[in-house]
């Protein structure tokens, strides 16, 4: 059974530098406004080339992307807040206490984990986090 679309999803990770504004890019590439998705991180983060180049090559402008962190945003206005990383887990319930915004948690890997390969091994490892969150929206958003 799948579980209701949300109307305003959050995405947030550790840094919102590659993960959680690929997500919300994503959700916002697929959904076209029937479903609002925004992003942040525990730390602000920074705009990280790798991910412009991997977003840029499914047709999507991530080059004017501002990182912001949880602070900069009230999360009682979002349906739903999809963590990727446990740092951004144990942010999202500190700020949340006791509001019932449903948290969902999607370990999803770090492509920084290949930083110190050769250059196209990087690509792969964020097109490959691009790729998975891709299938774990679609398999979760049904409009």
């Amino acid at each position: 059974m799948n579980k209701p679309s949300p109307k305003k999803v959050l995405f947030a990770c550790t840094m919102n530098s590659i993960r959680s504004p690929m997500a919300a890019a994503l959700v916002r590439r697929k959904y076209k406004g029937a479903i609002i998705a925004d992003s942040c991180g525990v730390y602000e983060g920074y705009l990280d080339p790798f991910m412009v180049q991997v977003m840029e090559d499914w047709g999507v402008d991530m080059a004017e992307h501002l990182p912001k962190s949880f602070e900069d945003l009230d999360l009682t206005q979002f349906d739903l807040i999809i963590v990727l990383t446990s740092a951004a887990k144990e942010k999202a319930e500190e700020m949340l206490g006791d509001d019932t915004t449903p948290v969902e948690f999607w370990q999803t890997p770090n492509p920084t984990d290949q930083m110190f390969g050769p250059r196209d091994l990087r690509v792969m490892a964020y097109s490959d986090c691009r790729n998975l969150l891709d299938r774990k929206i679609a398999k979760r958003f049904r409009l």
